[in-house]
């Protein structure tokens, strides 16, 4: 059965998610082809106020059609002591990126900084891609498919910030280098989940 964001968020909370340990071991592994750093995102749980204030910025600086689903979500969960608290996750970035592998006409690929990006001119449509990835993050307009690509379509560079990182008020939400991150969290984030090895960690889980 494949996870929705929030319910693997929830399992990460719960603590499903890799140690601390199995997450450095895994930074070591997360470098792609090329001389490039494996890029991702880093949201500090205790930070984020759901206010979606990362969602309204994708859609209008990545100038998403009405038809068109956002890129971004909000979720929110409770812990086991009953404080409720948000993550807004998009696109995983997957380190093993299951919807490239099934896509038949190839137009998912994966950059030397471990983007995983979709060309619309390519995509046919056939939902492959939505059934193999674990987190149901592709979504269809009219035209294609559509998820995050860290705003590179929108013109943003890599090393800069996306959009969403711009717009949140409180720094829950970082992107840059993976073992960046997690040398800023003194190695105490942790992938978001375990599948396809995301590019997106979480800090501030539950023991």
């Amino acid at each position: 059965m494949q996870a929705s964001a929030a319910g693997t968020c929830a399992l990460v909370l719960g603590g499903v998610a890799a140690s601390g340990g199995e997450a450095h071991a895994r930074e070591a592994d997360q470098r792609q082809d090329g001389d490039g750093a494996a890029y991702g995102f880093l949201v500090a749980l205790a930070r984020c106020s759901g206010c979606g204030r990362c969602v309204e910025a994708c859609r209008k600086e990545n100038d998403l059609s009405d038809d068109t689903p956002d890129r971004r979500t909000v979720s929110s969960f409770k812990r086991r002591r009953g404080r409720s608290f948000f993550i807004s996750t998009s696109c995983m970035h997957c380190e093993d990126p299951s919807c490239m592998k099934v896509c038949p006409a190839g137009a998912i690929s994966k950059d030397a900084h471990g983007i995983v990006k979709v060309n619309p001119d390519v995509c046919i449509g056939c939902k492959y891609c939505f059934q193999a990835c674990p987190y149901e993050v592709p979504k269809y307009n009219s035209v294609s498919m559509d998820k995050c690509d860290c705003c590179q379509g929108s013109g943003v560079a890599i090393g800069e910030d996306p959009y969403c990182v711009r717009a949140c008020k409180f720094g829950a939400l970082q992107f840059g280098p993976l073992d960046e991150l997690m040398e800023l969290t003194n190695h105490s984030a942790v992938p978001v989940a375990q599948a396809n090895g995301p590019s997106c960690l979480v800090l501030g889980t539950e023991k």
